[in-house]
């Protein structure tokens, strides 16, 4: 290599500007591409922003909610269980007054304030057993005579 004072011609490599012009599918570059605008960037991140501060309001609306009809909920349920307490005191309560006055003793005291007495003398009466004593008759009763049902038209003409 012959360097030579005042001449242009050189050995080395000549460096080239870079080209304006777009490299074909099998260049170095194909990873590389063109950053977003910094505004449109700025746009996205306060949308994003603000999406998210509505979804956390949302979310905490909405668990205030739950907590409100939960509170009402209780509420309720302790009234229901107040009025079923009072209603199973009511109810004993009632059934000691139906013992009390179904009692021999106050239907006693009724019937006099009724006007009713005592009888003289008690009297008890037995019943033979309900069983048959004999030939077991027919459930379905005879049919009717037509001599029976003429008679019987004619006592209701008569008295009507």
């Amino acid at each position: 290599m012959t360097v030579h004072m005042g001449t242009a011609s050189t050995s080395a490599p000549a460096l080239r500007a870079p080209s304006l012009q777009p490299r074909e599918a099998g260049g170095s570059r194909d990873h590389l591409r063109v950053a977003p605008d910094v505004r449109r960037r700025r746009l996205r991140a306060r949308l994003l922003m603000v999406a998210i501060a509505l979804v956390t309001v949302a979310s905490l609306f909405t668990l205030v909610g739950f907590r409100v009809v939960a509170a009402q909920s209780a509420f309720t349920l302790d009234r229901l269980t107040k009025e079923r307490t009072n209603e199973q005191l009511r109810y004993e309560r009632l059934r000691e007054d139906v013992a009390r006055r179904s009692s021999p003793a106050a239907i006693i005291a009724a019937a006099r304030h009724l006007g009713m007495v005592d009888a003289p003398k008690q009297a008890f009466i037995s019943a033979p057993s309900a069983g048959t004593h004999g030939p077991a008759q027919s459930a379905t009763p005879p049919a009717l005579a037509p001599t029976s049902y003429e008679s019987m038209k004619k006592a209701l003409d008569q008295n009507p």
